[in-house]
């Protein structure tokens, strides 16, 4: 990994960020400030929030793209630190697979055993362990999924394969009788 690569992804994600925020922002003032106005387009009415709903939408598809793009690789990097950690780098798919599970399992134990004990913590302190433990499972869960399906891929891949044969012969078929 490129020094410059992982400074380029902070920033376009950062940028990425912003510049949504600042998109959904405008739009909600602009629907503050026109929202309720009918447009008339070929006998079809639209409201104004509709189609600022419209953008919003558009603004969320295009920015959370990149976002996603880019979280999802520094989720990669997560994911084979704590992997790393926690002795689950070298280990096969299904031992892998178990491991993962036992420790969401653990994690689960550990928040029902912990729950108790965090009435007393005042509500900041709650809510930071709370996120510590989501993001434990968020990634635990990560690492699950992603062992998962690279062990099934080849089958997955096959059929893939099989169905696209399937659907190319048949296409020939039909050029073919035309």
């Amino acid at each position: 990994m490129e020094r410059e690569d992982i400074r380029r992804r902070i920033r376009r994600l950062l940028v990425s960020f912003i510049k949504l925020g600042l998109v959904l922002l405008a739009l909600t003032l602009m629907d503050a400030a026109f929202g309720g106005i009918i447009f008339e387009v070929f006998s079809l009415s639209l409201d104004s929030s509709e189609i600022l709903g419209i953008f919003r939408l558009i603004a969320i598809i295009y920015y959370g793209y990149w976002i996603l793009k880019d979280s999802l690789f520094f989720l990669n990097i997560l994911s084979g630190t704590i992997a790393r950690k926690f002795e689950l780098e070298g280990a096969s798919k299904p031992r892998r697979v178990g491991l993962d599970t036992l420790y969401l399992v653990s994690l689960g134990l550990g928040w029902l055993a912990l729950s108790p004990f965090l009435r007393a913590l005042p509500d900041l302190a709650v809510r930071t362990i709370s996120l510590a433990f989501l993001l434990m499972a968020f990634i635990f869960i990560y690492d699950l999924v992603s062992a998962v399906y690279s062990m099934i891929k080849g089958g997955f891949e096959s059929l893939v394969d099989t169905l696209s044969e399937l659907v190319r012969r048949e296409l020939s078929k039909e050029s073919g009788e035309e």
